[in-house]
């Protein structure tokens, strides 16, 4: 498009906007209606300008000739039209398509330059909608999507594009973490923490055929020293439907971004699940283990409602009591008093189950000794990270999920939450 094109085009859009400005400046124009009309026409400009724009840069034309990807000839064949859903509504472009006679296949140079896929989509319209898709219910995405932004997909166009970003997105982290694992881990970056917290966890979402599946969940939080004390930083995290074994390397890449290396000290929350501990042996061997307090409590309480009643007085005095010595370390004493208790019925089972519990967990007990020392001994940053970064997006009502579909949103919602998003390419 030369100067004079791009004047008229100026000019026909200036004319337009005189236009508006006459419509919306009417007396008697509420505001409700003059926003809509401004909203609607400024997108129609909008995409006018869209379309002239890129017309300038050309049809991606490069000689009769182009290379193809199977080592054959691409040949021009003809000048392709595409029509483009964007940002500002629809939009034609202009393309030079190339044939292969050896493979058959074609191309659109001009698609790549513009970062257009197969689809109709441009990258704003695929990165607003995958955004929303990891959000919300893909029906519900779609409405919003309809709503605040004036861009109109059906609910499986959000659900394909959700998906395929987001299986892209494991594909990248795959090679990461391989590249780490032969290559070696990349340089860290940052300032070494005080200390830096470990918690790993499970949720559990419903399979496509109803059967359910552990989503594993890993939190990173850095601590630091500062003149007015410790300032936690904010939590990161990791996810994966995937192996405890796979699930290790994905947390300590993540770990290792945060400065787990550096860090002054560790510590590993879990709920004494064995993977867990095979994790932390593994990954962060000189960590300190922590079973979580609220977890391990949970048990006492089970075990003194079986022992005692449900509700009662004695229930409460007897689990009070015994929270008081476990707060005090003295986990591996309880185990051995407990095995002495008189019980019977499903008492037993409860009793025996909580006293191999307890006795295996006793090393990663030593509450006493971890609030001398300032940790935590509490894993809500994890359990919180089930439910907001898993569970509020795939433990909905009706939902069933593929492992492939659940990881590929899972991580999605991973780079919203780790504030990685706005500088993620959608084309990497």
């Amino acid at each position: 498009m030369d100067d004079s094109t791009g004047l008229t085009v100026m000019t026909e859009l200036g004319a337009e906007l005189r236009g508006l400005w006459d419509e919306v400046a009417a007396e008697g124009v509420d505001l409700a209606t003059a926003e809509r009309v401004v909203r609607a026409r400024v997108l129609a400009i909008g995409a006018r300008l869209l379309e002239a724009a890129v017309a300038a840069r050309g049809t991606g034309q490069a000689g009769p000739r182009l290379g193809c990807r199977c080592g054959g000839e691409a040949r021009f064949a003809r000048y392709r039209p595409k029509q483009v859903q964007t940002l500002v509504g629809w939009i034609m472009i202009r393309r030079a398509a190339y044939s292969c006679a050896q493979c058959g296949q074609g191309q659109c140079p001009l698609d790549a330059t513009l970062g257009l896929a197969r689809d109709s989509l441009s990258p704003g319209v695929r990165r607003l909608a995958c955004r929303f898709g990891a959000h919300l219910p893909f029906a519900v995405a779609a409405d919003d999507l309809a709503e605040a932004a004036a861009v109109h997909l059906s609910a499986s166009t959000v659900r394909t594009v959700t998906e395929a970003v987001g299986t892209q997105r494991e594909a990248v982290l795959a090679a990461e973490i391989a590249a780490a694992w032969t290559e070696g881990l990349p340089p860290a970056v940052g300032t070494a923490a005080e200390r830096l917290y470990v918690a790993m966890d499970g949720v559990r979402i419903l399979s496509t055929d109803g059967s359910g599946r552990e989503v594993k969940v890993g939190v990173v939080m850095p601590v630091r020293r500062t003149a007015g004390g410790e300032r936690r930083e904010t939590a990161s995290y990791a996810a994966g439907l995937e192996p405890a074994a796979a699930f290790g390397r994905r947390l300590a890449l993540e770990a290792h971004r945060r400065g787990v290396e550096e860090a002054a000290a560790v510590a590993v929350l879990g709920d004494g699940a064995e993977w867990i501990w095979n994790l932390a042996a593994e990954h962060f061997p000189h960590a300190t283990q922590i079973v979580d307090w609220f977890h391990a409590s949970e048990r006492v309480w089970e075990l003194g409602r079986s022992l005692f009643g449900e509700a009662t007085g004695e229930t409460t005095v007897w689990v009070e009591g015994q929270l008081a010595r476990l707060a005090q370390g003295q986990a591996a004493i309880l185990a051995s008093e407990w095995q002495a208790l008189p019980c019977r019925g499903e008492a037993v089972g409860v009793r025996d189950g909580q006293v191999t519990y307890f006795t295996n967990q006793a090393p990663r007990m030593a509450y006493d000794r971890y609030r001398a020392a300032g940790w935590d001994i509490g894993s809500g940053i994890v359990e919180s990270a089930c439910k907001h970064l898993i569970g509020a997006r795939q433990k909905g009502p009706g939902m069933r999920w593929s492992d492939a579909g659940a990881q590929a949103v899972s991580a999605i919602r991973v780079l919203l939450f780790n504030a990685q998003w706005a500088t993620y390419d959608l084309a990497a």
